[in-house]
């Protein structure tokens, strides 16, 4: 995120929030947003041409209004018109203040999304965060439409910059669960499948939760993703604390994206006896990195019983020495788990 500087601090919104603060009533309260609401609505009717510092500065006020509890029902368009400011500040604030206010039937709908695609495709990476975040807050149909088709190419694009494919994986995951049938997986299912082997672990986390729910839809088109994600969870498990400093909690390596790539595992399957490769590097992986951290830290609390059913077995292939849970009759790896725990709840223990 661009630093702000010290000019861009607004002195009027600070007193404005201060007179709110200091009020002793709530009639007194009401008194000073009406008196203020007055004074925004004859700037913005006024005969001379408001700067982008000050509509920011009135667009802010009308926010922190509604925020109280106050209908808004003006300073929409003043927000629009931040949209085109090259300012990242007017632009943040204009891009907010949609989100909170503007509904999917607004009539400036058209001209906000002519505003996020001419972001969009600036490829600059703050503009298109900016606009990428207005997109899966609103979340509506219309936008959905609008950007379906767009967001898979910016996640898939190889100049596309790390923090925008964090925001466009997600961005997308939250379009698709408003409205899947406007986000249908073509070409660029296969490329997202790829982002499990991104150097940088935001984006890996982001694809994953993307990816978990696409499989759970269609699997067929993201199987492939079953080995990328075993060989992900190989090098996260074997690797040291040291090695993913920003990723690790409590000398656990990226223990969140283990959790997710492990549920990502759990919409598919148990491989059968001729594709016990996968079984087998998971296993190799994850017993010797899991077991002696639950044996070594008996404090954190051990999981609850799985409770699956024999029809949905609770672990995803261990094929060596798997034996019968006596609580709840899943098949398990005595090396690993025990007592009828699911490999997810294992990791999960890890973050207690």
């Amino acid at each position: 995120m661009p630093a702000v500087s010290k000019g861009d601090g607004m002195r009027g919104l600070a007193v404005f929030i201060s007179d709110i603060r200091n009020c002793k009533s709530k009639e007194a309260e009401i008194k000073r947003i009406n008196k203020e609401l007055a004074n925004i609505r004859s700037k913005f009717k006024g005969d001379k041409a408001l700067d982008g510092y000050s509509k920011k500065k009135y667009v802010c006020k009308l926010l922190f209004i509604f925020l109280l509890g106050h209908d808004i029902d003006f300073g929409h368009m003043e927000a629009v018109n931040l949209l085109s400011s090259n300012r990242y500040t007017e632009k943040q604030i204009g891009y907010l203040f949609i989100s909170v206010l503007v509904n999917s039937n607004s009539e400036l709908i058209r001209l906000i999304n002519n505003a996020i695609k001419n972001d969009l495709a600036s490829r600059n990476p703050t503009f298109m965060g900016l606009a990428l975040h207005c997109v899966a807050n609103v979340g509506s149909r219309e936008m959905a439409e609008a950007f379906a088709g767009e967001i898979p190419k910016i996640l898939v694009a190889g100049d596309t910059m790390d923090s925008a494919k964090q925001s466009a994986a997600l961005c997308l995951l939250r379009l698709y669960r408003t409205s899947p049938h406007l986000v249908p997986t073509g070409d660029w299912a296969s490329r997202v499948v790829h982002l499990l082997n991104d150097q940088h672990l935001g984006v890996v986390t982001a694809a994953t939760s993307l990816i978990t729910t696409l499989a759970q839809k269609n699997p067929e088109e993201f199987k492939t993703s079953v080995s990328l994600a075993v060989s992900r969870l190989s090098r996260i498990v074997t690797s040291a604390s040291t090695d993913l400093q920003d990723y690790t909690y409590y000398f656990v390596p990226a223990p969140w994206l283990s959790v997710k790539l492990l549920r990502l595992l759990q919409c598919y399957p148990p491989p059968g006896m001729a594709e016990r490769r996968p079984c087998g590097r998971l296993a190799s992986a994850l017993g010797p990195g899991l077991a002696p951290g639950l044996s070594k830290s008996p404090a954190r609390g051990w999981p609850q019983p799985c409770g699956s059913s024999a029809t949905r077995p609770c672990v995803w292939a261990f094929p060596e020495q798997l034996v019968e849970s006596p609580r709840c009759g899943c098949r398990l790896e005595p090396a690993l788990l025990s007592c009828g725990f699911r490999p997810v709840q294992v990791a999960e223990t890890l973050l207690k």
